[in-house]
């Protein structure tokens, strides 16, 4: 008599890392066990959440998800991601609908999440929790490593859960062999050279400062945000035409006017994240691929908001072409010279993720990376937009985080009552 043998283990395919994942990799080597590249999301569910429906879309999303689940190998020579077989972890679950102070304990409880290092090397890549704070109100918190999942990643994977929530037949997402495998090819083509030299022009003409990052370090920052006054709203919607841009660029030019006014630097040199989706085999692939892009912005004490759009939108038209280029290969190439004033990230279509009738959702992103020195977002959607300001804790306290938001709220009003007005100025002398 002969014995069945077992069935064979699948074998875990190989992948490289992507030249985004491998700077994180880098990072997490040096400072092992490490906080500071985690991204955190909460989903706020209020009205007749079903429980059990919720949980059957979180394991069948993140089932869908490879990034989440690949396991790292670094033989010393090169590091490489394992994809094998995929068992989604099931979430914390606590019901705090009795406690006395339901919403402090939910904060410590993403607190705890948010700080305890994640175990790259393990396949520990995220952690989530269902958090019930009342009969009607039902807390989702996610919380990931930045090797596994970019912004565009994070809004794929949301709206994977909202349909799979829905019932709603979801479409596979794309391989991540396609992603990784089209930035290798990329690293290897003549674009990247002509990539780069387009870029260290940006700062060929500006004297050599050394990054803070190397003395200071990067940060997770103190965070202040606030919705603005849907009047605002609509007044910078409306200013966008007469200009001849998008409103977007109108926000970048405030901010590059915002720099200059806290610093007196003539050029802002704004880090601007691109996705890097467009057109791309990572169009439909939840990973981790985004860049930081140098928009140059020369501020003058008497620019206008009108002048500085131009610029905008001329320093967008030049590098754009480009943004392929790892912002970590241009610190190299200019010998760790200090890439960026302000990170500036403007998110035009960022609406909460649609669950289905009845239900109000609230997202909100609690952590999305370390700070340099002062970071900006812009979170759009149909009449709201939402700013968030994260200021190095070294460099700002709390309440001055929560100052450089209101003194930019402020400063926008005032831009758009006037575009041709000088515009440091009045962002120095807004209350």
């Amino acid at each position: 008599m002969t014995l069945n043998a077992p069935p064979a283990l699948p074998v875990p395919r190989a992948l490289p890392l992507t030249q985004a994942q491998l700077g994180l990799w880098a990072e997490e080597r040096e400072q092992t066990g490490g906080t500071l590249n985690h991204v955190a999301e909460t989903l706020d569910l209020r009205g007749p959440v079903d429980p059990a429906r919720l949980r059957a879309a979180l394991t069948d999303t993140l089932r869908a998800v490879p990034a989440l689940h690949v396991r790292f190998r670094d033989d010393g020579q090169r590091v490489r991601q394992l994809l094998g077989p995929v068992t989604p972890r099931a979430p914390q679950e606590h019901d705090l609908s009795g406690h006395p102070d339901p919403d402090g304990r939910a904060q410590a409880i993403t607190d705890a999440l948010l700080d305890a290092p994640l175990d790259l090397p393990g396949g520990d890549l995220y952690r989530h929790a269902l958090l019930r704070l009342g009969p009607d109100h039902l807390r989702w918190v996610f919380v990931t490593h930045h090797i596994a999942l970019d912004g565009y990643g994070m809004h794929l994977l949301l709206g994977r859960l909202a349909a799979g929530y829905r019932q709603e037949a979801c479409a596979p997402f794309d391989p991540l062999d396609a992603a990784v495998l089209e930035d290798g090819a990329y690293q290897a083509s003549p674009d990247r050279a002509r990539d780069r030299a387009a870029l260290n022009a940006v700062y060929a003409d500006l004297p050599f400062e050394a990054a803070p990052l190397l003395t200071r370090g990067l940060k997770r920052g103190h965070r202040a945000g606030r919705d603005l006054p849907p009047t605002l709203v609509r007044d910078l919607r409306a200013a966008a035409g007469p200009l001849g841009v998008g409103w977007p660029d109108l926000l970048f030019a405030l901010s590059a006017a915002f720099w200059h006014a806290q610093t007196g630097e003539r050029a802002a040199l704004i880090a601007a994240p691109v996705m890097l989706r467009l057109g791309s085999a990572a169009a439909r692939v939840p990973c981790m691929v985004m860049n930081l892009l140098p928009l140059r912005v020369n501020v003058g004490p008497h620019d206008s908001l009108r002048a500085l759009t131009t610029q905008v939108r001329e320093a967008r038209t030049r590098t754009q072409p480009h943004a392929r280029y790892r912002y970590e290969h241009l610190w190299a190439d200019l010998n760790g010279r200090r890439l960026f004033g302000p990170e500036v990230n403007v998110l035009p279509f960022a609406a909460p993720p649609d669950l289905g009738p009845g239900l109000r959702v609230t997202a909100r992103t609690l952590a999305s990376g370390p700070v340099e020195d002062l970071a900006l977002t812009f979170s759009g959607w149909a009449g709201a937009l939402h700013l968030s300001v994260d200021g190095h804790p070294d460099l700002y306290t709390p309440a001055q985080v929560g100052d450089l938001r209101d003194r930019l709220i402020r400063g926008l009003d005032l831009a758009l009552r006037d575009p041709d007005a000088p515009l440091p100025p009045l962002l120095r002398e807004c209350p």
